[in-house]
């Protein structure tokens, strides 16, 4: 088992920071100020406490930059979007999306929209969930057919301190304790013939204000998208900063005060936005520094989070990261919008049995057993290792997925063997993800985990270089 270096408290970040400072030697070259070096501490620690939020704000930008409604989940603030085909390596916006659900997504003011009812309709058997992130990406609540039922329900979604009266036709309540809130809906799809049932079902998963609750509701026009969710923008300099300030400013957490006080002196989470020409010299090049550190940490810290389980990097902190700002940074530049554990659990690796990185290069195989860890479904997707985006191939097989039965091979065990490799395997009745020429990422998905994975006594299967 291995955790993270210096993780857990984000002073840590400054004891870290000094110790590196306090162990230079002493020739060094136009040693920095202390006015530039206490920014620099301050600003690598305002950069890891806000990528949580930097990370759900950047998202929310684009995804919310269009008039109407889209077909590619992209729909204006306070409307959903929803996606009508399976993800696939067209999808680069967000890291590790999922080859195995449709999507909806919506971003949410609860401060101009007021109250929001979240509509379920009728599913019976198919999985689904709708997820509630609040901005700074922790989780809020999840709507699944274990609390909200396969039959239908109305679930009403509020601000932190709500005070009105929730009317008939309601079964639920859920306060946010920010006025942002990110929902991501995924439908379940049993491969693609599937998808014109699992449309049915999906469009039907709605959202308005509680002023409109008793309107008749039908699923959105879609207007269809030419492409995928365009590239997110990407801040310059100290712009990293003021969008950090602004999502601290709009959404204030009481209990983290005694940290985000401090990041005042950088201009940062005061009264007033981030303005850098309010900054000393000495300060911006504190803060331009700490940019480039704070990203060096979070990567490195990123390829060791959590605990381990036969080379599986297994996130239990998804979705719940309390003061954990580094686990949460890291997730958040790894798979944003991460489920709790006991709803979907994510175990991911870059390296085979042997510790060596994971590449086109080599063959590799894995054998999950007949009992596997999940009670809905599980999946395998393969993505590149330095985007983490799914690879084009040329069979259009991007995960190996047991909600897709009729495209695996069982062996007379109940086992599931499966070739990682560029090339077509010799052997037929191995089942093949097709891998890229070069470095790749795997990327588990155990969709409502069983407790023995849960409580990390599950074995899981290794991944071995032929």
């Amino acid at each position: 088992m291995r955790k993270l270096f210096c993780k857990k408290k984000v002073l840590a970040t400054l004891v870290c920071s000094l110790s590196s400072v306090m162990a230079m030697p002493s020739f060094a070259a136009q040693p920095a100020t202390p006015e530039e070096e206490l920014a620099y501490n301050l600003g690598v620690q305002a950069f890891i406490y806000g990528t949580g939020p930097l990370t759900v704000a950047a998202v929310r930008q684009t995804t919310t930059s269009v008039d109407v409604a889209m077909d590619n989940g992209m729909a204006p603030l306070n409307e959903m979007g929803k996606t009508r085909a399976l993800s696939g390596p067209q999808e680069q916006i967000v890291p590790t999306v999922n080859n195995d659900t449709l999507y909806s997504q919506a971003h949410y003011d609860l401060d101009l929209s007021g109250p929001i009812v979240l509509d379920i309709p009728k599913t019976d058997n198919r999985y689904y969930i709708v997820q509630l992130l609040d901005a700074y990406s922790e989780s809020i609540d999840d709507l699944h057919i274990k609390n909200a039922g396969d039959q239908g329900s109305k679930v009403l979604l509020v601000n932190k301190g709500w005070k009105g009266e929730v009317p008939d036709g309601i079964d639920r309540v859920v306060e946010s304790r920010t006025p942002m809130v990110w929902l991501i809906h995924r439908t379940g799809v049993f491969g693609e013939q599937d998808l014109k049932d699992a449309l049915v079902v999906h469009d039907q998963f709605l959202s308005y204000p509680l002023s409109e609750l008793d309107k008749k509701h039908t699923p959105a026009k879609l207007k269809h998208a030419s492409g995928g969710i365009p590239p997110m923008a990407r801040p310059e300099g100290l712009e990293w900063y003021a969008l950090i300030d602004r999502e601290l400013r709009k959404n204030p957490i009481p209990e983290d005060a005694p940290i985000v006080e401090q990041f005042e002196q950088i201009g940062i989470g005061g009264d007033t936005p981030f303005n850098p020409e309010a900054l000393s010299p000495e300060q911006q090049k504190g803060l331009l520094r700490a940019i480039e550190s704070s990203q060096k940490i979070i990567q490195y810290a990123g390829r060791s989070i959590g605990d381990i389980n036969n080379g599986w990097s297994m996130m239990y902190e998804g979705g719940r990261y309390g003061n954990d700002y580094l686990s949460r940074a890291s997730i958040n530049l790894r798979a944003a919008g991460l489920n709790v554990p006991e709803r979907a659990l994510y175990p991911n690796r870059y390296t085979d049995s042997k510790g060596e990185q994971l590449s086109g290069e080599h063959q590799y195989r894995m054998t999950m057993p007949a009992d596997a860890p999940s009670e809905a479904f599980w999946s395998l997707t393969m993505y590149d290792a330095k985007n983490l985006f799914m690879v084009e191939n040329f069979i259009q097989r991007y995960s190996i997925s047991t909600n897709r039965k009729q495209e695996l091979i069982y062996a007379e065990d109940g086992t599931l063997p499966i070739c990682i490799q560029y090339s077509k395997p010799t052997d037929p009745t191995c089942n093949w993800l097709p891998a890229p020429k070069d470095d790749f990422y795997l990327h588990m998905r155990l969709y409502e985990p069983t407790q023995a994975v849960l409580d990390n006594q599950y074995p899981l299967p290794q991944v071995t270089k032929l």
